[in-house]
């Protein structure tokens, strides 16, 4: 495919040597015009596989074969020099619609492959389904001081007036009178103040049984004032109030029906795709979070299958990506939502496919051993996991040689305890190849 690419770019010139001696300037102008539509082509398909493009060549120069990345840079040369960024060289003449095209193209790649705007595409309904629990989310957090508020109304004057029989009165101009009675003393004094727990009346009148004044914990400035009862006293609730508190707990998440693992496999990889595009973290750690349910049945089950799924999807996407979804694991890990467990099962499928991903994705390997490493340093898991890994891993592996990589990437190649998980991993051909661990890991 690199080697095709220049072939877009070149200008379709049919002269030859004599003739072009011979030819107008006007004629060489012409000769030199590039097909626009195949260099529209060009720009198309680099914004598909231009990222895979870029990772294969740099990974094949890192191996010391340069031909690729060469004619690679070459490419982009032709391409700035079409869209007006250089002035080294000459470059065939296009059209301004083409010109800003390849400006994008080259913005798009500064840019590491992230496009300037995102393109809609059909969704399904179960994204569609959590875009709507998302904005009611958010719309819950914006009113909750606003219903505080409510609830503080001026309504309960009212209700006091109805209940001392305090009617209003009309003037002769028409003007509403309120009679004596209701005024700052009152609705200061008697009003009923309005909470979460309930509503109990107040007098300033009744002192033998007093009331105590705590403050309840909430999510909003307002936080109103709950009177507690004293001796002898009961906390008025309506029925309507208890029936929504029995439905409450009937809710609980002690009934709560759990997603399966092959379910919450698929939704992390959907998670993930959307938060390399923008997402936001405290949602990335909140779905997952709920997909888990660390502590419930079943959660080691399918906080495994989430990782299995998550590491699978980044080992071939690029490094930024795979930091990405190290930072989400480290939250996760910190605060307590997924067990160490479901970390060192997930990784089972990763670690038994490694050398098969690595064919077509050759930074598959680093990009494990960085997410492994970020595991062991945090105390999730030990590194002697691997000890009991898959068997194709442990014989066909070069699992030695893959736990030296993740020793060096922690800084632990003087740790008496991982070189001796290295001693253990090593075949019969790598004691022969180095005498000791501490030699195969300094090889690596």
């Amino acid at each position: 495919m690199l080697f095709c690419l220049p072939a877009l770019l070149e200008g379709e010139t049919t002269f030859s040597e004599e003739s072009a001696a011979s030819s107008t300037p006007e004629e060489k102008k012409d000769s030199d015009d590039v097909d626009e539509e195949k260099v529209e082509c060009f720009a198309k398909l680099m914004t598909t596989i231009g990222s895979s493009l870029e990772l294969q060549s740099m990974a094949m120069k890192n191996v010391g074969k340069t031909d690729a990345a060469d004619k690679l840079e070459e490419c982009w040369a032709t391409v700035e020099r079409m869209a007006g960024l250089r002035k080294d060289g000459h470059a065939p003449a296009v059209s301004n619609r083409i010109k800003f095209m390849l400006q994008d193209l080259i913005e798009m790649r500064k840019k590491e492959w992230v496009t300037r705007r995102k393109e809609e595409t059909a969704k399904t309904l179960a994204q569609i389904h959590k875009e709507v629990a998302k904005e009611e989310r958010a719309a819950a957090r914006r009113s909750s001081s606003q219903q505080n508020l409510r609830r503080l109304g001026s309504s309960g004057d009212v209700r006091r007036m109805s209940a001392n029989n305090i009617k209003p009165t009309v003037d002769k101009d028409g003007f509403v009178q309120v009679q004596q009675g209701f005024g700052r003393s009152m609705s200061m004094g008697n009003m009923h103040r309005s909470s979460s727990r309930g509503s109990v009346t107040q007098s300033p009148r009744n002192t033998k049984n007093k009331v105590a004044m705590k403050k309840v914990p909430s999510g909003s400035s307002f936080a109103p004032l709950v009177e507690t009862p004293g001796p002898g006293q009961q906390q008025n609730m309506s029925p309507g109030r208890k029936e929504k508190t029995s439905t409450a707990e009937a809710a609980s998440p002690k009934t709560a029906d759990f997603k399966t693992p092959d379910e919450c496999g698929d939704k992390a990889k959907n998670i993930l795709k959307e938060y390399f595009v923008g997402g936001d973290t405290d949602d990335a750690i909140l779905s997952f979070d709920e997909l888990i349910v660390a502590g419930k049945d079943g959660s080691v089950d399918r906080g495994a299958k989430m990782v299995e799924s998550g590491v699978l999807l980044v080992l071939e996407m690029k490094k930024d990506d795979v930091e990405k979804t190290l930072a989400i694991f480290s939250r996760l890990i910190d605060e307590k939502k997924i067990e160490g467990e479901s970390l060192s099962k997930g990784l089972n499928d990763p670690l038994e496919f490694l050398s098969d991903i690595a064919i077509d994705a050759p930074l598959a390997g680093d990009h494990l051993a960085n997410i492994i490493s970020s595991f062991v340093k945090s105390g999730a898991i030990t590194l002697d996991f691997l000890l009991s890994a898959p068997d194709y891993f442990r014989t066909d592996g070069k699992a030695a040689q893959f736990a030296a990589k993740v020793i060096k990437k922690m800084g632990a190649e003087e740790d008496t305890a991982s070189l001796e998980v290295v001693e253990k991993l090593m075949t019969c051909d790598d004691k022969e190849a180095h005498p000791s661990a501490k030699e195969l890991v300094a090889s690596c």
